[in-house]
């Protein structure tokens, strides 16, 4: 992939900038817990993990009987109680510098409600890093395309100029829906197999990102 003439680039955050895996494995096994269920794994992780978040939790859960909304507080609250376990992404800040060296406007894109969002970049030193943040406004982790395609209209790029980097079949999705490249990492929140059959290129970590942009 030529990145020489990417003059933006659109970064998702959890699982991408941030190892966060474990965090959500974790607050969802004690999402099961509380309703006596066995915890969560990994592997079941992937197998279930979709976006927008309710269709992941529609395979888990009776939203009948356990509201989206309830679901949705009660993950944000075992996130938080789990966030300990989460790191910067192996490779995110040399990815985010190497980039910037190139002259590429950068921009997080991201399920994540906005203010917490905003704090762990400042946590982890990379809050100045980008052009803009463009979180959520609410804890549903819905879809980002919407919030995608205003910043294009309002931002002068030209869709061909354009990278998502992600770690979900959603950031693929984003990326067609503005008409950008895109590359998906397989070490987040989908498992690699699904990620192949996106078509794009698919890399196994940070590091490897070089390996397909020249």
């Amino acid at each position: 992939m030529d990145a020489g003439g990417c003059t933006h680039v659109l970064w998702d955050f959890n699982g991408t900038l941030l190892d966060d895996l474990d965090v959500s494995v974790a607050a969802v096994s004690d999402m099961l817990a509380s309703r006596g269920r066995a915890p969560m794994t990994r592997s079941r992780y992937y197998e279930l993990m979709e976006m927008p978040i309710i269709r992941y939790y529609e395979k888990l859960f009776d939203l009948s009987r356990d509201p989206f909304e309830i679901l949705s507080r009660e993950f944000v609250e075992g996130y938080a109680r789990h966030f300990e376990l989460a790191r910067l992404a192996p490779g995110a800040r040399e990815a985010v510098e190497r980039f910037a060296a190139r002259g590429c406007r950068q921009i997080v894109l991201s399920s994540f409600e906005q203010g917490r969002l905003c704090a762990i970049l400042r946590q982890f030193g990379l809050a100045d890093a980008f052009e803009a943040v463009l979180g959520a406004d609410n804890i549903r982790s819905e879809s980002k395309i919407g919030r995608a395609r205003d910043w294009l209209q309002n931002s002068g790029a030209q869709p061909g100029q354009i990278l998502v980097i992600g770690d979900l079949i959603h950031d693929w999705e984003v990326a067609q829906a503005l008409g950008a490249r895109c590359v998906l990492l397989s070490c987040g929140h989908q498992a690699r197999a699904d990620l192949l059959r996106c078509g794009c290129p698919v890399v196994s970590n940070l590091h490897q990102l070089w390996q397909i942009i020249k």
